[in-house]
């Protein structure tokens, strides 16, 4: 029995029992083998067991809007799945699949709880799990759901060519270096004037490469409201797109935070019902 006790020890839920209850709990234990590659429940399927994984791995994933899955995890020995149907009956939040040949260790929901009303410090232990699931799952979808990526896919090479264009003609780097070329093209011109002509120069007859420079100056200015126009509003697009799959996203978690917290409030009724009636 030594082999079972320290797999269930390396299980978070049940770390903290005795080798005396550890051993009681796998009594009621179930062992399931399942081939590579198997579903052993779908998204929105009913469920009503806890699985634990003895050997081999499991995939935790989950459908999004456009219909593809989403790997949350891939768990290993120790790990457990399946609990949030236990609690409640209701369907699963994700789909389980195994990536190889797995054994899965099964506890039925009706002798789960009356496993917890024997050992009500289990409440709390599952409770610190399930909040900690949540904040992990909640932090992988939004990894997953990574909008700067999915953006930066659905980009041509011309917007991102303008978009580098637009980032480089409004640095302070540019700026500068207009100025200083400005700057630079009038002394050189005054001067040259002045060598050729033995004459000081009358701006109100302007010299023919200042014409030249006036419409170097018109040109780069029309390019650059083109550009950074056309950049911004590709980028107020996509700030729309990020705001709304941040939405999205945040209301999912909202939803998963409701579930848990409904699935929080019935193991304290059952706790307080054990501590007020003091029998199982």
């Amino acid at each position: 029995m030594l082999m079972s006790e320290n797999l269930l020890k390396n299980v978070p839920l049940f770390s903290s029992l005795d080798n005396t209850t550890l051993e009681e709990l796998w009594g009621y234990l179930k062992k399931e083998i399942y081939p590579p590659h198997h579903t052993i429940f779908w998204m929105n399927e009913k469920g009503d067991q806890l699985y634990i994984i003895a050997s081999g791995r499991v995939q935790i994933s989950y459908i999004d809007e456009e219909g593809q899955e989403i790997t949350l995890n891939i768990i290993g020995p120790g790990s457990f799945f399946g609990e949030l149907s236990l609690i409640d009956n209701g369907p699963h939040v994700a789909t389980a699949r195994t990536v190889e040949e797995t054994a899965l260790l099964t506890l039925d929901r009706a002798t789960f709880y009356s496993y917890l009303d024997k050992h009500p410090q289990l409440f709390h232990v599952l409770m610190q799990v399930l909040t900690t699931r949540l904040r992990d799952n909640t932090d992988k979808m939004r990894a997953v759901v990574d909008v700067n990526k999915q953006l930066e896919a659905k980009r041509s090479i011309f917007q991102t060519f303008v978009d580098n264009m637009a980032k480089c003609l409004t640095s302070s780097a540019f700026l500068t270096i207009s100025v200083v070329f400005i700057v630079a093209w009038i002394v050189a011109q005054v001067y040259l004037y002045k060598r050729t002509s033995h004459a000081a120069i009358d701006f109100l007859d302007t010299p023919p490469t200042f014409f030249f420079l006036g419409f170097l100056l018109t040109l780069t200015s029309f390019l650059l409201t083109v550009l950074i126009l056309n950049s911004q509003r590709r980028l107020a697009k996509e700030e729309e797109i990020r705001n709304k799959i941040e939405y999205h996203v945040n209301l999912k978690a909202q939803a998963e935070v409701m579930k848990l917290q409904l699935k929080m409030d019935q193991l304290l009724e059952r706790v307080n019902k054990l501590q007020d009636t003091g029998e199982p």
